[in-house]
């Protein structure tokens, strides 16, 4: 039960990161060739145990999805942007 409250958290606290306001479509320290995604909106993402969501706008929300005995989530964004790096 701990590791599914870590997890959550951890996901709400890197989607909670610094927005981007000017005007540059990557978020620092994103980089689409090493593998990040720019988040669609209403489109579900399998995430893992050490991927980040990074937040590219003041109003992105993230709904997180989350089984008991799952090691996978699955996370989609509701508003705003967002980028994910898988680990």
């Amino acid at each position: 039960m701990k590791n599914i409250i870590f997890t959550i958290a951890m996901f709400l606290l890197s989607a909670c990161g610094g927005g981007n306001s000017d005007g540059n479509t990557n978020t620092p320290g994103t980089n689409p060739d090493r593998g990040d995604t720019q988040m669609v909106i209403n489109q579900q993402y399998v995430v893992s145990k050490g991927d980040q969501i990074f937040k590219d706008s003041d109003l992105a929300k993230v709904k997180v999805i989350h089984s008991d005995g799952n090691t996978r989530s699955t996370v989609e964004l509701i508003e705003g942007s967002a980028t994910l790096r898988n680990n």
